[in-house]
């Protein structure tokens, strides 16, 4: 089952889970009786559709997905799993799993953990199951003996031809991507959709279907996980690996071939382009080719996140005729200060020249944004500010968060001198006596910068509130205004302009939803 969160109304929910549907179609391969349930995607509570489904038969393995954000959720689901099936052999995986293995035996009732990709450990165990042979001492999976004490034991990462094979594998023609689309295009058109799901929807016009096409991030950045995720399964530096361009594009006629509805496809990939990429241009060349040859459909569209130092014109202009329309770029930061200390100082001096290109090109650009870092002045917080707001009236679309989320396995995360400067949420799992510590944010070390930040993000809460009669959730760029609006004041307490408060109230104002217009364009399409 894949990660539960029950507030992915907003994303995760116009997706099935593909990594685990990537191990299932694997594992149906090799001939295991295999079931996808996704907890996000139910009719009615997970935990009674979860209920159904186990007591429907006898399973011998039931593996659960996790990472830190929905971890309490996944704990709950998988408690209730051991309740239901005590017999079977309960295995969890994914990012949290393989930072803190250790965790997973401590919170939750697992017999393996799954270290890194999932492919071979799981292979083996079904081997093994079938044959009834001894079940200890998989590479790739984590045990914990009696006394307590856990065994790791390392896996190499897969190569191109086994994480070939792996995507290949997956079984886009039982991936219920109609229903989601149904789904999603009913709540549309009634207006039920919240606001901010509505935009997202639009935005990949709904009918999309989402493809990975290499194993792993390896630019190191120090706030992100995905980096180090193949080195801890390893225990040492991993080998990248991804599809060619020719590969790729046999997946996107398969998806297309199985999904004709399809209209855009998510290169859900943590970075796309790379600066050194010799896939992305035959690629694109492909795509116009198979087009031209009716192959593909004429309108089918794509999005993909990139490096913004890996572009050019070329590459853009080679995108933008093959049908890339939303380009998301790790921004992070515009201060060249918070972007050394990200890792990504070698990226400033490509986006002003990048993020003009990919406008003029008709490109929406979608930049994630990181408003403070742990050793951010007041300074960095204005220009990634005032920068912000300039890029998003020029039509950017704009993701931003205050503060670095300490993700289990990256930098900031195992830096020793950020835990004084680190909050930590009391979590609970559910009909448990289970509780502990996460942590959940990491502030600005200097004093004045943090209360700032902490300022913002309380004035943000309060405006949001106070805007959810106008609307349930909010679009990114929106979301972004806000943020920009309550900054706006709080920076001016310390002498510091970011824009004209009014301007900036005005902008916003034009882009929320009007209650009245609204409210009878819901009534019109209920009629």
């Amino acid at each position: 089952m894949g990660p539960y969160d029950p507030h992915c109304g907003e994303y995760t929910f116009l997706a099935p889970p593909l990594g685990v549907w990537r191990l299932a179609g694997v594992l149906a391969e090799r001939g295991a009786e295999v079931k996808v349930f996704d907890p996000n995607c139910c009719v009615g509570p997970p935990e009674r559709a979860l209920e159904k489904e186990i007591l429907r038969d006898t399973w011998d393995v039931i593996g659960i997905s996790t990472t830190g954000m929905t971890l309490k959720f996944d704990l709950e689901l998988a408690h209730l799993a051991r309740r239901l099936a005590p017999k079977a052999l309960l295995v969890a995986g994914g990012m949290e799993a393989t930072f803190r293995p250790e965790l997973m035996f401590e919170l939750g009732p697992f017999d393996r953990v799954i270290l890194g990709e999932g492919e071979r450990p799981l292979i083996e165990l079904a081997k093994r199951i079938a044959s009834d042979q001894p079940l200890g001492g998989i590479v790739g999976t984590a045990e914990r003996h009696a006394d307590g004490s856990l065994l790791r034991m390392p896996q190499a990462a897969m190569n191109h031809d086994e994480l070939r094979a792996a995507i290949f594998s997956t079984p886009y023609e039982h991936m219920p991507y109609e229903a989601y689309w149904d789904r999603l295009e009913a709540a549309y058109r009634v207006g039920s959709l919240p606001t901010k799901a509505a935009r997202e929807a639009a935005l990949a016009e709904i009918r999309s279907v989402r493809l990975i096409t290499l194993n792993y991030c390896p630019m190191g950045c120090t706030f992100c996980s995905s980096t180090n995720f193949l080195h801890e399964a390893q225990g040492s530096v991993a080998s990248i690996a991804r599809l060619d361009a020719d590969e790729c594009l046999l997946m996107i006629k398969r998806i297309v071939s199985t999904h004709p509805r399809v209209r855009t496809i998510i290169f859900q990939d943590d970075i796309f382009v790379f600066s050194k990429d010799r896939r992305v241009l035959p690629l694109c060349e492909g795509i116009v080719a198979a087009k031209q040859a009716g192959e593909l459909p004429e309108d089918l569209q794509f999005i993909s996140t990139n490096r913004i130092d890996a572009m050019n014109v070329e590459r853009l202009s080679a995108m933008r005729r093959a049908g890339f329309r939303v380009l998301g770029f790790g921004i992070e930061s515009f201060s060249r200060n918070v972007l050394k200390e990200f890792n990504k100082g070698q990226i400033h001096r490509h986006i002003e020249p990048m993020l003009s290109a990919t406008l003029g090109l008709g490109i929406t650009p979608f930049l994630d944004l990181i408003l403070s870092s742990p050793r951010a002045s007041l300074a960095d917080v204005a220009e990634t500010l005032r920068e912000a707001y300039r890029w998003l009236r020029q039509g950017c679309e704009i993701g931003m968060y205050p503060y670095i989320i300490p993700f289990s396995g990256a930098a900031f995360a195992r830096d020793p001198a950020l835990l004084p400067h680190t909050q930590f949420v009391h979590r609970r799992v559910e009909g448990t006596a289970i509780e502990w510590d996460q942590a959940a944010k990491i502030l600005p070390i200097d004093p004045t910068v943090r209360g700032a930040i902490l300022e913002i993000e309380r004035r943000f809460e309060a405006k949001l509130s106070e805007l959810q009669e106008r609307a349930t959730h909010l679009p990114s760029r929106v979301r972004s205004l806000i943020w920009i609006l309550v900054g706006v004041p709080v920076l001016a307490e310390h002498g510091i302009v970011v824009a004209p408060e009014q301007e900036v109230r005005a902008e916003l104002e034009s882009r929320l939803p009007q209650p009245r217009r609204a409210a009878a364009t819901r009534a019109v399409a209920m009629a």
